[in-house]
């Protein structure tokens, strides 16, 4: 099956489908006022507190907030003085 498609400045939409395949156009807008950081799926903010820091769990696959960072992984470099 071949598509063609073209999206313009003017938000419109042109294509062209060979075969009886199916085309869903769907639009998303997201407004940046009102977005946070918690609405992505891999975020967790349960225990989100001030001074917290974003620590990603390989177990969880998310990334969760940490008062203190406690894994053996975990290298801070500060740069050399």
């Amino acid at each position: 099956m071949a598509i063609k498609g073209k999206v313009r400045q003017q938000n419109n939409i042109k294509t062209t489908v060979h075969g009886k395949k199916e085309i869903v156009a769907q639009t998303v807008a997201l407004n940046s006022q009102t977005l946070s950081l918690g609405d992505l799926a891999d975020v967790n903010t349960a225990n989100k507190s001030d001074g917290a820091m974003l620590m990603y769990n390989g177990t969880t696959n998310q990334y969760e907030n940490k008062q203190e960072l406690e894994n053996e992984n975990l290298v801070i470099g500060g740069g050399v003085f």
